[in-house]
């Protein structure tokens, strides 16, 4: 999270008793007092952490930079936000939590939105990491799974996805014979599966539940791969070697 102003308070009031009800010791970059760069305080944190809270609000970057981290090394998160808008599409089917400070009793209710979250991560902590962040092995590892395992995983990450955008009350997809996403996620779906691998008809039969036109598939299909083809075969820059 952000430090300074009104994030320090939330921290304080809010953030750190919620994760302490659930049984956490909680700890900021800057608890640490010592003479050395605050990301390696932030790395040392990060690998001993049984759970990361994020605080996307904002889109602050050095927060995203510390949540890279922590996906990399496959550690269950919690994410929340005064506005989803500020919440990336592809970490989405995560647990995003999202407040609305103009509600009464707001802190109250992110405080045990928090507390719960945190004792179900506690539970069941591979369903908040990325799939595509597991380790994949057949020794019993910590965060390691079967390849079956992950493949599950992707698949409820993709209905969990779709699901908070069916339920979003923003995402409307204006055409008559289609509803419940809006264009700017339906284009980021069919990209997402396209950079899978998926063909065409793979990606219209995935978007039939959501009624978006094939019409749109298609043309977005069309764009992205002309887009993708032209990249790879572009000329290199000359850069005189071997004149």
């Amino acid at each position: 999270m952000p430090f300074g102003g009104w994030f320090d308070d939330y921290f304080e009031s809010i953030y750190k008793p919620a994760l302490e009800e659930a049984g956490l010791k909680v700890n900021r970059a800057d608890d640490l007092y010592r003479p050395s760069t605050i990301v390696n305080d932030i790395w040392t944190y990060t690998q001993s952490a049984k759970l990361i809270l994020a605080d996307l609000s904002n889109k602050n970057p050095n927060v995203f930079y510390e949540l890279g981290l922590a996906h990399a090394l496959a550690k269950p998160a919690i994410l929340i936000t005064e506005s989803i808008e500020d919440v990336p599409f592809d970490l989405r089917a995560l647990r995003v939590i999202e407040y609305d400070k103009n509600q009464p009793r707001w802190g109250e209710v992110l405080h045990e939105k928090i507390a719960n979250s945190a004792r179900e991560v506690l539970q069941v902590p591979l369903e908040s990491v990325l799939p595509a962040f597991l380790h994949v092995s057949k020794q019993a590892k910590p965060q390691s799974v079967s390849e079956q395992e992950k493949a599950v995983l992707d698949l409820r990450r993709d209905f969990d996805l779709l699901r908070s955008e069916l339920l979003s009350p923003r995402n409307i997809y204006r055409h008559p014979s289609a509803a419940e996403v809006s264009a700017g996620t339906a284009k980021d779906m069919i990209r997402r599966y396209i950079d899978r691998g998926l063909s065409l008809d793979e990606i219209m039969a995935r978007m039939a539940p959501l009624r978006v036109p094939k019409s749109f598939v298609a043309r977005i299909f069309e764009q992205t791969t002309s887009r993708q083809r032209a990249a790879i075969t572009s000329d290199p820059p000359n850069d005189g070697v071997g004149e």
